[in-house]
This record gives structure tokens, sequence and C-alpha cells, in this order.
């Protein structure tokens, strides 16, 4: 077997980290710039939580992590608040969290993953920088398919009243 690593971007409490864990793969380290996020996360995951700003953390920096792995992926779930439905009431274009796509998409640049994966809220796809970041990683060179998961047909709750 392949030895694979993932870094989770945007890491939070870690919940993509733990669903990825529980598949078998090797999440070694979360990054995430709430530091309330840091015992959840190492609590549950077997995992190094690092906390900083990932606009100012590097490739190099991850390449560290990810190690001589033969398959990194990096996985990012940039915050959601500027692309949700509620949050278009507001001047989102102002929040300093609306161009952390393109730090996501800075970091797969200077890393090369053989895998990148991101979720959302659906409403992401209908700014700019969503497209921006699927024509980069197309121009990069990777396949990319999109799709919006209703995860109330996978038992989890997702519609809100």
């Amino acid at each position: 077997m392949k030895d694979v690593r993932c870094i989770d971007l945007f890491c939070g409490a870690g919940g993509l980290t733990h669903g990825l864990q529980k598949e078998g793969i090797d999440v070694v380290a979360g990054v995430d710039v709430e530091e309330s996020c840091r015992h959840p996360f190492e609590f549950n995951n077997a995992a190094k939580f690092i906390k900083e700003d990932v606009s100012k953390i590097s490739g190099e920096q991850l390449n560290a992590l990810f190690g001589k792995s033969e398959i990194k992926v990096l996985a990012g779930c940039a915050p959601c608040q500027p692309f949700s439905t509620y949050s278009q009431r507001y001047d989102v274009l102002s929040s300093p969290r609306w161009g952390l796509l393109y730090q996501f998409d800075r970091l797969v640049k200077e890393t090369r993953p053989q895998l990148v994966t991101m979720e959302n809220v659906p409403t992401v796809a209908k700014h700019a920088v969503f497209d921006d970041f699927a024509n980069s990683l197309i121009d990069q060179g990777y396949h990319v398919y999109r799709s919006v998961v209703d995860c109330t047909k996978y038992g989890l709750p997702q519609t809100r009243l």
C-alpha cells in the first residue's frame, strides 16, 4: 500500500480529519487560526494542530510535514461565512476571509499534492473566487470535479429552518 499523507487546512475542530482518519488516511496535521480548536482537534484525532493563519504558512512548511509520502493530499474547507446565503446581505467582499481560497490555491501550487479536496457551502460556486480556484487547478493539470452533495441522503442533518 502506498504512503498517503494529508494536511487539513482550515481544520477547525477536526471533523474532516476525523472522517479521513477513520477511512485510513494519515492526516499528519491540521492548520487553523483559532486556538479554541486545538483541544477538540487533538483530543479526537491523531494529528498535530498548528495554530497559524493559512495566508502566512508556506508550502515549504507543509512539504516538511508531508515528508517523503508517495501521495500528498491537501484538504481545505475555507471558512464559508463569506459565501453563505445569510452573509450575502452584508459587504462580504471586505471580509479578510473572502480571499482564503486564493491562499489555498497558492499552497496547492507550492506543495504540488497529488490530490486536492475541499468542501464549502453550495453558494461558493456562485462567486468568482471559486471559479478562479477551480480554473487554477485545471491550469495546473488537476481534474476538477465539483458537485453539491445533499448530506441528508446520508443521514446527516443539513436543512436549516
